[in-house]
């Protein structure tokens, strides 16, 4: 560690009493995979609680994500936090930010216990009055610290190994959520397309099964008892049509109830399954895919994860679909669709929006529980904003990409759609 880095942790942890590791509370798995034993122990009762499975300190009412703190990452793994962690000593003096590389995967030197409110405190006092664009790029990426960040169980963690995804659950559970203890995690996944990208066949569908539901397996025993909200299945329907209308749609739908099945039968989650996006599937075709995979056992289905369409149109397609699910709620994503989608020249040929990295976008409306829309439970950021798309001259899929992160945060509303206020923040 620098000694400009040892001094910047020495000074947060005095400054924001950051010392000292965070009792984790938890329950044993049912089973651990071969080898392996919890990271930390699972003390939370198996018996779930109506009304409030989530175990909030107060009844939620109707919506069991109302009143819950969603888990806020820390500086040690946090894409924005770790983000402003590199910049820091360049904003200290005054300087750019032109030749920092933002690596937030090389920050060990930070405690995992040091939450982001503690060091966001250090942070504000090192930039407050400075000016150069270290301290205004820092400026910008709190507005994405300040959010939770959304913990994403794919198929390649680890290796993708027996036991790999068991291990990144419980990594995320026992030693991530140090940094902000006592709130809930949001959870996406994505199994499927990752194993058989695109419209496979039924025996390429086949073939992926068993190690599908391992994978499926090992997230449920990795969470146990642990409250979560869950949103399955990243692109689950919204890139099915051509799945579900050939032989492998059967395959396919039962790959989706296995995985509700398993992640609905823990006792603390609240369960969200995929739906698309309204510039994609018909809500009828959405509806229907929806109550065959057991929509009826979940609380209900997630819009526009993979895309950028204004949040009030999602919300009218929304509620199409949930008057044909027997009254399903649902959330929407609003990472990146403060400033609407950038519609493709050709959407026949080119897609309806353009998700390559697509110029001009803006943060959305942020996270919340309370929404005007009827059987809405909220608005979230299902991926972290800045994240690459992997195409469109930016770098690799998944990385945080820093000039775009700053741009989406500059341009910053809270607008829901065409005829709606503009809200910037």
């Amino acid at each position: 560690m620098s000694t400009v880095m040892a001094a910047v942790v020495a000074t947060v942890l005095l400054l924001c009493g950051a010392a000292g590791g965070h009792a984790a509370r938890a329950t044993t798995a049912d089973a651990v995979p071969p080898g392996q034993s919890p990271a930390c122990p699972d003390r939370y009762p198996a018996t779930r609680t109506p009304g409030n499975p989530l175990l909030l300190p107060q009844a939620p009412g109707s919506n069991p994500l109302h009143g819950a703190h969603f888990f806020v990452d820390g500086p040690r793994h946090g894409s924005a936090a770790g983000a402003i962690a590199q910049l820091l000593p360049a904003a200290r003096k005054g300087g750019s930010a032109g030749s920092v590389r933002v690596e937030p995967g090389t920050l060990e030197q930070f405690p995992e216990d040091l939450s982001w409110a503690s060091y966001k405190r250090h942070v504000n006092n090192v930039i407050k009055g400075k000016k150069g664009s270290a301290a205004y790029d820092i400026r910008m990426l709190e507005k994405i610290a300040d959010q939770p960040e959304a913990q994403r169980f794919s198929t390649g963690a680890g290796g993708g190994g027996p036991g790999a995804t068991y291990g990144q659950v419980q990594k995320i559970l026992c030693t991530n959520l140090t940094a902000d203890p006592g709130s809930i995690p949001i959870i996406s996944t994505y199994f499927l397309h990752p194993l058989a990208p695109g419209c496979q066949s039924k025996a390429a569908f086949e073939s992926i099964g068993p190690k599908f539901r391992r994978q499926i397996d090992e997230v449920a025993e990795g969470v146990g008892n642990r409250p979560a909200v869950f949103l399955l299945e990243i692109d689950g329907l919204g890139s099915s049509a051509c799945i579900i209308h050939s032989a492998a749609g059967p395959v396919y739908e039962a790959d989706l109830r296995y995985e509700i099945n398993k992640i609905s039968a823990l006792p603390h989650t609240v369960v969200y399954m995929e739906a698309g996006y309204s510039d994609s599937n018909a809500p009828g075709y959405t509806a229907r895919v929806l109550n065959k995979i057991g929509i009826r056992k979940i609380r209900g289905f997630y819009t526009n994860d993979t895309h950028l369409q204004w949040t009030a149109k999602e919300a009218k397609w929304a509620q199409r679909i949930s008057a044909m699910t027997h009254g399903a709620h649902f959330l929407i994503n609003t990472s990146e669709n403060g400033r609407g989608p950038k519609l493709n020249p050709h959407p026949i040929t080119q897609g309806v929006e353009d998700l390559c990295n697509p110029p001009g976008r803006g943060l959305g409306p942020k996270p919340t529980t309370s929404t005007p829309f009827a059987h809405s439970d909220g608005f979230v950021w299902q991926h972290v904003p800045g994240n690459s798309s992997g195409c469109g001259g930016g770098p690799p899929g998944g990385t945080f990409w820093l000039a775009k992160a700053v741009g989406l945060a500059s341009r910053a509303n809270q607008k829901l759609g065409p005829g709606y206020p503009s809200r910037p923040y």
